[in-house]
Order: structure tokens, then C-alpha cells, then sequence
């Protein structure tokens, strides 16, 4: 890990606690397959001011069609158990309705398209059970195409341009996080809808298999895409996972392709030590980065989004341009693609 990496604690000023209040804020991924769902995390990552989050109810492991479908509808029960502090959210004019009652706004996202392996009409059934958007290929091959982690870079297959058109005619949004080089790039020129990268760190600042590439990043932008900066340690650079490694990110994908493309996806866990077990057991699938030591970072937290709000404006972001990265960014394309 970098040595370089500023761990000056921040000072936030009442001028970014009140914007961050204030903002729409988003995160587009939190991890929540059996094992990382815990009562006490929503609670908290509203406490902080977060209004939109992003579950992940289905991944490569441990799942399949039955199960997943089993547990959407165990999540759904139980938010809807809550509904005076939170709601499944189907449209943006849901979610602008959750923050105004002052509600926490929940989506759905699958970490993987081998769900719909069955048929392609099943896209459009995990859309209607609340699904709001799915990544392509997780680290390894699929029947889409290769991961970010695949020995090689084959790209989108015929079934992948398949899947990516249903997903854009349902409404549902494409994501190339932990997606192959080459099949994120085809799956852009395919699709005709925004894309977006919900929880992707930049190769540019940090090079890791698991951060994009510049020419996704340009690509992505060119969809009227967002991506999603992530708070995991190890794509940081920084084993503390420091507001500091995740505003370099930030500021370097706004720096390439403007402000408006950039978003937050976290990628919280709770369960670091069961996270991290996960990784060690399946080594074939989450190999240590090229010339690096792994060091079992830890994740950034929800509370410091209001740091990263200081951040951005100790360099001189605009109030627009933060409100777009804290959540309006992720809303407008959302607005553009869900149906």
C-alpha cells in the first residue's frame, strides 16, 4: 500500500454538515446476501444522512435462482415491516417521496447476470421484484462475458448483447463493476441507455484488476453514465480506507470526464473478517493484485461522506457539482433508464 496517503484527521465544517444534510445522497452499493445483512447498518447509514442505498441481494456465491428470489422476498417482507423508517423504492418519485417523509429509500441490485441464465424473460422478472440493476460478470467468466479477474479478456459473448438489450429495454441499468475490460467496453457500444460503474475505483490513480481502466471511464461518461467511487481499502490504495484515498478517485474521474459522471458506491461490510475469509477461499476468484501484498484493508463508512463533502470543497467543487456526486448523479440516470 502507498505510503503518501494523507491521514490528517478532517475538520468539517457547519457548511458541509449542512450540505450533505441537505443533499440527496446515494450510495449504490451495500452488500446484503445472507451473512452481511445486519438490523443495526441501515439505521446507521441513515443516521449519517444517506437517503438512497443500493442492496445487493444476490452474488456469484452461495446463490442461486431459488434462493435469491427466496431471499428478495424475505428483504422485501421485512422492509416493509419498517415502513415508518423505510421503503422499497421502484421509481425515482419514490425515492423523492422517502426523503421528503424522511424515510430510508432501499433498491435492489444483483452482483451478477448468471440469474438470468435461464431464460431472458427472467430480467424482466427480477425487475418487477424490485431489482434496479445488475453487473455484468463478477471477477470471473460467465455466460455474459469474462470478470475483471478472468485469465482472459474475451468480451461480451452473443447471449451477453442479448442480455444487455432486455436489460435496457426493461429499464434495467447495466453495470460493468468487477466486469472484464473488454466486456464493459462492448457492453457500451451495445447498449442505448446510460451506463454506470456503481462501485469502481480509477486503475489511473491505483492499479488494480478491480479498478477501470481511463478509456472506461470516457466510454462510461460517453453514455451519460455516473460511476460509483468505492470505499474497499485495497482498491484504494490505502489500508485505512481514508476519506483522503477516496476523494483522489473522485477528484480524478471529475477531473477526466466532469463531475457529472462521478457517484458514490461504497461497498460497506460490516463482516470484515468474514469478508476477507470469503476472499482467502476463493483465491481462483479474488487473486491478489499483481506485485502487491494483501493486507486486509479496511472499508470505508458511511460517516465519512460529510468528510468527503469537505474534501470537495477545500478544492473548490461547485454546490451543484457535490450534490451530483453525493446522489443527483446516480438519481439522473435512474430517471433516464428505470420504466
Amino acid at each position: 500500500m502507498a505510503n503518501s496517503v494523507d491521514r490528517t484527521p478532517i475538520e468539517v465544517s457547519e457548511h458541509a454538515a449542512n450540505l450533505t444534510q441537505r443533499a440527496l445522497v446515494w450510495d449504490m452499493t451495500l452488500p446484503w446476501v445472507p451473512g452481511y445483512a445486519e438490523d443495526e447498518i441501515l439505521p446507521r447509514f441513515h443516521a449519517t444522512g444517506i437517503n438512497v442505498v443500493s442492496l445487493t441481494v444476490g452474488a456469484r456465491e452461495g446463490s442461486d435462482f431459488a434462493s435469491t428470489t427466496r431471499w428478495i422476498a424475505k428483504c422485501t417482507h421485512n422492509i416493509n415491516a419498517n415502513t415508518e423508517t423505510m421503503s422499497v423504492c421502484r421509481s425515482v418519485a419514490d425515492i423523492d417521496r422517502a426523503k421528503e417523509a424522511g424515510r430510508l429509500a432501499l433498491i435492489y441490485n444483483l452482483q451478477e447476470t448468471m440469474f438470468f441464465d435461464g431464460g431472458i424473460e427472467l430480467i424482466g422478472f427480477f425487475y418487477e421484484l424490485g431489482v434496479r440493476h445488475a453487473l455484468l460478470a463478477y471477477n470471473v467468466k460467465n455466460a455474459v462475458g469474462d470478470g475483471c479477474a478472468e485469465r482472459t479478456d474475451s468480451g461480451l459473448s452473443r447471449w451477453g448483447i442479448e442480455v444487455v438489450r432486455e436489460m435496457n429495454r426493461v429499464g434495467m441499468l447495466i453495470c460493468g463493476t468487477h466486469s472484464g475490460h473488454r466486456t464493459t467496453m462492448d457492453a457500451m457500444e451495445v447498449t442505448n441507455a446510460p451506463f454506470i460503474f456503481s462501485h469502481s475505483n480509477a486503475y489511473g490513480v491505483f492499479p488494480h484488476y478491480r479498478n477501470i481502466k481511463d478509456d472506461q471511464i470516457k466510454a462510461c461518461a460517453l453514455t451519460g453514465g455516473v460511476i460509483g467511487v468505492n470505499g474497499l481499502g485495497e482498491f484504494l490504495d490505502d489500508h485505512e480506507a481514508t476519506s483522503h484515498s477516496m476523494f483522489r478517485h473522485i477528484d480524478y474521474i471529475a477531473t477526466m470526464v466532469g463531475p457529472e459522471h462521478v457517484g458514490l458506491g461504497l461497498d460497506f461490510v460490516k463482516n470484515v473478517d468474514g469478508f476477507w475469509n470469503f476472499v482467502r477461499k476463493a483465491d481462483f476468484m479474488w487473486p491478489p493484485n499483481a506485485n502487491q501484498t494483501r493486507t486486509f484493508s479496511r472499508f470505508g463508512q458511511p460517516e465519512q461522506l460529510v468528510e468527503l463533502t469537505q474534501l470537495m470543497l477545500d478544492s473548490g467543487y461547485a454546490e451543484d457539482a457535490i450534490r451530483g456526486i453525493l446522489g443527483n448523479n446516480f438519481r439522473r440516470v435512474a430517471d433516464a433508464v428505470w420504466k
